[in-house]
């Protein structure tokens, strides 16, 4: 009796696997043809918007040579010239289209933390190992361009997912090419005055020390103060305040607000360790991940690859320092200032 059930079972068994194979592969290329066929792959994909708002931006990938302090400049590679990327804002409910240029020397490629997307704008070795949006890996000289359905509001990012010429993804990632991208909720927040974006990370392989002295590692914003508060307190001692505002937006972030405006800052951690965000002297309310708490100990942590957002109403002129909580971090140049004014 067992060996007929057994029997029997064969061919039941084959058939399921052969089902499962076949469904398998469809997201394969065919193995035995000699030629896979991708050209229409790398074309502009058009979106079947029909009377969907489309927000479209373009973005050229590019080398940069950033002077990132006295005695160093960062070879960096670039979205648009910047480390981050320009910020791109989008509407809920619209379609995201983002033009990506690759006028750099190596296959580049643009990834967005969204849910809603065809896989051929996934921006990732899948595409390639598939054939499905190939020309999303983008080779020198090449351009895609990539469409999202903006469904959910709120602060996500982007950055180059590819690895070549020996490269992994960190540090093409770490060389510059990531940014931030913003979507507002769909009736929008009138509330809301001026957004702060901050990236966390650190800078990198390819710096060159022009002249003996530290150069940064730990960066917000593509800058970084060797040294932290100390360093600054002796630019202080040495120039006066003059001094202190020459490092203004080169080797640390500053930004402004006014008496009673909201501000929302957006923090996140692009960079390959552990950092933290404290600002000093504000209550930060979550308007993300822990949305309408107070954030206690006004610091918020944050691994690899997470962010936080937050909203202040500053109520009184003051300058604010920020820095990585991880002290370390701060001491090897993650510091910035948030200035008050009447």
């Amino acid at each position: 009796m067992e060996l007929k059930y057994g029997l029997v079972a064969i061919p039941i068994v084959i058939a399921i696997l052969t089902v499962v194979m076949i469904n398998d592969n469809q997201f394969l290329p065919d193995q035995n043809s000699q030629t896979q066929q991708v050209s229409e792959e790398i074309h502009t994909q058009i979106a079947e918007a029909e009377e969907q708002k489309v927000r479209e931006y373009t973005l050229v990938i590019e080398a940069t040579d950033i002077q990132v302090s006295d005695n160093a400049i960062w070879h960096a590679w670039t979205f648009n010239g910047t480390v981050p990327a320009p910020t791109l804002k989008v509407n809920q409910g619209e379609l995201l289209r983002v033009k990506v240029i690759n006028n750099h020397n190596l296959t580049h490629s643009f990834h967005a933390h969204f849910t809603d997307y065809d896989m051929k704008h996934d921006g990732s070795p899948v595409n390639t190992l598939t054939g499905i949006g190939a020309g999303s890996m983008i080779p020198p000289g090449g351009e895609w361009t990539y469409e999202y359905n903006m469904d959910t509001p709120g602060t996500t990012f982007f950055h180059d997912h590819a690895s070549s010429e020996g490269h992994g993804i960190k540090d093409h990632i770490l060389q510059g090419l990531y940014g931030v991208i913003l979507v507002e909720r769909d009736p929008p927040r009138n509330y809301v005055d001026r957004d702060v974006v901050i990236v966390m990370g650190e800078i990198g392989f390819d710096v060159e020390r022009t002249a003996p002295g530290p150069t940064p590692y730990f960066i917000m914003n593509g800058m970084g103060m060797p040294g932290g508060e100390q360093a600054l307190s002796k630019i202080f001692e040495e120039q006066g305040m003059d001094g202190v505002a020459a490092q203004f937006n080169y080797t640390m972030p500053v930004f402004k607000a006014k008496v009673g405006e909201t501000v929302e800052f957006h923090v996140v951690n692009l960079g390959d360790v552990i950092h933290s965000f404290h600002l000093h002297g504000l209550k930060m309310t979550s308007s993300a991940v822990q949305r309408g708490t107070n954030i206690q100990g006004t610091t918020v942590p944050l691994v690899q690859g997470t962010l936080e957002s937050f909203i202040v109403t500053p109520d009184k002129p003051a300058i604010w320092l920020f820095h990585c909580h991880v002290v370390s971090h701060a001491d090897a140049g993650m510091i910035g200032l948030f200035i008050v004014e009447e």
